[in-house]
């Protein structure tokens, strides 16, 4: 059983980033369109990042470790409150000091908006969702690159290297 909510409502988009549908998740995505998907990678103010292993429950990736937070952004939502939406859903983190988009990625279905977040938190602060995130680590950014090679979804520690790269230019 997977406690991926299959009803929920997607916008699909076409290769431009233009609305052109809407589709429920449990529905396969139409060649040629794709379903939008945000991510972050959250950062504490001395540079070390949040990483959460995804609950064995998870319809993709179970048990892998991944990126701070991430999700699909539902029907009618743009991505940067989708991905502020998930983080306080995973996390119960909010209070954000900063957050930018670093980058995008098409993949075979899905357009990704990945985000460098800012936060003054402890982990001890992070309520996660058990549902959804198995436990959360803050660690350095090599050992999270390291735990990501090893344990993670591929291209994750990529764009860890890329948000990493926007906190070092925003912490100056």
């Amino acid at each position: 059983m997977t406690t991926d909510k299959l009803n929920e409502w997607w916008d699909q988009y076409n290769l431009a980033g233009k609305i052109v549908g809407q589709q429920q998740r449990r529905d396969h995505v139409p060649t040629g369109l794709y379903h939008l998907v945000v991510n972050a990678f959250i950062f504490d103010g001395q540079g070390h990042v949040l990483l959460q292993q995804r609950s064995l429950q998870k319809l993709n990736h179970p048990g892998a470790w991944d990126c701070s937070a991430d999700g699909s952004v539902l029907k009618g939502e743009t991505a940067p409150a989708a991905i502020q939406r998930e983080v306080d859903e995973e996390l119960g983190l909010s209070d954000f000091v900063q957050m930018a988009q670093v980058s995008t990625f098409r993949g075979q279905d899905w357009l990704e908006c990945w985000y460098g977040i800012i936060a003054d938190f402890n982990v001890a602060d992070v309520k996660r969702q058990t549902s959804d995130v198995a436990q959360v680590a803050l660690m350095t950014v090599t050992t999270a690159q390291n735990q990501l090679r090893t344990h993670g979804i591929d291209g994750v520690a990529q764009q860890l290297v890329i948000a990493h790269d926007w906190l070092t230019d925003n912490l100056d």
